[in-house]
């Protein structure tokens, strides 16, 4: 099976979700399914550094590529999830160019960025010896993947900047954040909304970077696809649940 990585260079549509749960059981439940990528939400979701390194144990051995979403675009917060092994990173509220070359610095060894040496788990904890020490400090760069997320009208309006950036592999969409911020709360059908996706993707197009989204249902995930995304999440752990719990409670008459 292609790594995430390659997914993307070869331009194909990934699926992913969000992990909210703190429970490794949620994770390896959900990494058995054909999906391409986890998201554990360190931003909104209640998950630390300790409950991360303990869930990420339940991807190992499937195909599902785990990607943390940090609390900010901070190098420490950086350093510590990517040490835990995790080739994939979602930054929160990127707005500038700026902000995306310091979110690559943060996620590089010198000389391209400032991140300090002592993955750990990453490199199971030097079990294969020092070459495999070499090996990830030579190779990790190539198979990261980075994701800044555009989440408000002045994100939009810097898309393209944004995109420009070396090291930056996707521009995701916060919608609720950004729709908030159109003075459009929460309101997907609103032009202005619209237009603003119409410009991420122009900018993703123009830099050949790739345009993310979230979904709340199957329906908009489609919707999305549609217009030209190719990187979208849909749902989350526990709204999955809910769902399929209310489901169950309709057909018995209880909802």
């Amino acid at each position: 099976m292609p790594g995430l990585k390659e997914i993307l260079r070869r331009g194909d549509i990934s699926i992913g979700t969000w992990i909210t749960i703190g429970h490794p059981d949620v994770v390896e439940a959900l990494s058995t399914l054909p999906l391409d990528w986890l998201v554990f939400d360190m931003e909104h979701a209640p998950l630390d550094i300790s409950l991360l390194e303990i869930m990420i144990m339940g991807t190992r051995g499937s195909n599902v590529e785990p990607i943390v979403r940090v609390s900010w675009n901070d190098m420490v917060a950086i350093k510590r999830t990517l040490d835990l092994g995790f080739r994939g990173l979602m930054i929160p509220y990127v707005n500038t160019r700026e902000e995306a070359e310091s979110a690559v610095r943060y996620s590089r060894y010198p000389p391209k960025g400032v991140r300090g040496y002592g993955p750990r788990r990453a490199i199971m904890y030097g079990a294969y010896g020092a070459q495999s020490s070499l090996e990830y400090y030579r190779g990790f760069e190539k198979e990261l993947v980075l994701i800044v997320q555009i989440e408000s009208e002045r994100a939009v309006k810097q898309a393209e900047d944004i995109a420009s950036v070396d090291g930056v592999d996707v521009l995701f969409v916060g919608p609720a954040d950004l729709s908030i911020s159109l003075s459009a709360p929460l309101d997907y059908g609103n032009p202005r909304f619209v237009d603003a996706l119409k410009e991420v993707l122009r900018a993703c197009e123009k830099q050949g970077k790739i345009p993310g989204i979230h979904a709340i249902d199957i329906q908009q995930a489609r919707k999305w696809i549609d217009m030209g995304f190719r990187f979208i999440s849909i749902s989350t752990d526990i709204d999955m649940l809910r769902t399929a719990v209310i489901s169950m409670l309709g057909n018995l008459g209880r909802v």
